[in-house]
């Protein structure tokens, strides 16, 4: 199973190429991406730190301006990278035509097995939390879903009921 944090390529060629940083600590890894696109329309946009409805409404008006040859190149923070790569993608945007650089991951976007919902947590790859909406207790696994953004969370003690 390939491993979302390690797809740090993206396909040569294009037209476009647009940017989103994601709050003031991505702001430099951001600029230090420019270069890559020597001879490409590209367009960077600083977001809040906290993948919110703008952000979503922001991207989405980007992607549907979108034609072929278009890039998307995702800067910040784990969770919302995660959420704006969801949403390209939802939007058909290919794994090639996205380049996701995440710059920490103290906040994992975890989506409930039980439940079909998501929550932020502060929690590691095989730690447990609770989902807030059915009090499930969730061990955080390793899979992350390209279509929600988040990494899979199931009941800890599954086998034991």
């Amino acid at each position: 199973m390939p491993r979302w944090h390690e797809e740090q390529h993206i396909a040569e060629g294009g037209r476009a190429v647009t940017i989103l940083s994601f709050g003031d600590a991505a702001t430099e890894h951001a600029r230090k991406v420019l270069p890559a696109f020597p001879g490409r329309r590209v367009d960077w946009l600083r977001l809040a730190t906290n993948w919110n409805g703008a952000s979503a409404d922001t991207l989405r008006r980007r992607l549907s301006a979108a034609r072929v040859g278009f890039r998307l190149v995702l800067v910040g923070g784990e969770a919302p990278v995660l959420s704006a790569r969801a949403e390209a993608v939802a939007a058909g945007l290919l794994d090639d035509e996205i380049l996701p650089i995440t710059i920490g991951s103290e906040a994992r976007t975890v989506y409930c097995a039980h439940c079909h919902s998501t929550h932020l947590a502060s929690v590691g790859i095989g730690q447990v939390t609770a989902c807030p909406t059915c009090t499930v207790e969730l061990v955080v696994y390793h899979h992350v879903s390209r279509h929600h953004g988040a990494y899979l969370g199931y009941m800890f003690d599954a086998e034991e009921r």
